[in-house]
């Protein structure tokens, strides 16, 4: 590598710990790389720069989050987005990573008696974009329960299908936020959500405890009569009465296309 080539290098890589790392590069070294203009100064040069880059990272938040943004105000959702940043950088060729960590933060950041459903919104949004850019049952054949079904029977689910439990209902907030509403923060109230991705649109389908219990230990591997035997303790039913209403579930689940195949 030339000496020139190998000034640019180490030049693109100072700029750029400038720009992403400012608290680590002195005022000195700013003012001897990077000359003033006729208004500015190198400092305010250069702040141009972490500016802007701050910047679009606070805007793919935005766009990440756009519920939770609604939920806690601009004003907020930005100074959370601000320390998460700070706390977190980036390090990814690809700003689709950028929010990998963003749950958790708001985890152990928030104060303790404050914003349980928050991140519980933010775990939602953060499951919806990511079922949606995953790999999807699009190319898959139409599934059909077989006749024979018997408590042996194994399915397999299609591809980005995904159980949730919350605390509060955040997928009823969420559903109301996209139609235009202006919900307040819920009480608190259990909500077991299905999430998959069909005709390249994100689902969401609300479950009773003991559907959800049931397609979780279907999920899992079970075989359908051990899913029962594990969904029967939380239903405030006998086990023939569950029973009696399995059959309704599934062919409900299976035309939303919930299965890929039996195993």
């Amino acid at each position: 590598m030339s000496s020139v080539s190998q000034q640019l290098d180490h030049l693109q890589h100072w700029l750029l710990s400038a720009i992403t790392s400012p608290s680590e590069i002195a005022r000195s070294d700013v003012a001897s790389t990077i000359l003033p203009s006729h208004n500015q100064s190198p400092t305010d040069r250069l702040a141009i720069y972490q500016h802007a880059y701050l910047a679009r990272l606070l805007e793919v938040l935005r766009e990440l989050f756009p519920c939770t943004r609604f939920a806690v105000g601009d004003e907020l959702f930005d100074q959370f987005a601000a320390g998460y940043l700070a706390a977190h950088p980036p390090h990814s060729y690809t700003l689709a990573r950028l929010a990998d960590q963003w749950v958790e933060y708001l985890d152990t950041s928030r104060p303790a008696d404050w914003g349980r459903f928050v991140v519980e919104l933010a775990r939602l949004e953060q499951k919806i974009d990511r079922i949606f850019d995953a790999p999807g049952p699009e190319n898959l054949p139409p599934f059909t329960l077989p006749d024979d079904a018997d408590p042996s029977l194994k399915l397999s689910f299609v591809p980005g299908f995904e159980l949730i439990a919350f605390d509060f209902p955040a997928s009823c907030f969420y559903t109301a936020w996209k139609a235009g509403e202006q919900p307040s923060w819920p009480d608190e109230r259990p909500q077991f959500i299905a999430l998959l991705r069909r005709d390249y649109i994100v689902r969401r389908y609300e479950l009773t405890k003991s559907q959800y219990d049931l397609l979780v230990a279907l999920h899992r591997g079970d075989c359908l009569g051990d899913a029962l035997s594990a969904a029967s303790p939380s239903a405030k039913v006998n086990a023939d009465e569950l029973a009696g209403s399995v059959g309704a579930w599934f062919q409900f689940w299976a035309a939303n296309q919930f299965f890929s195949h039996t195993v």
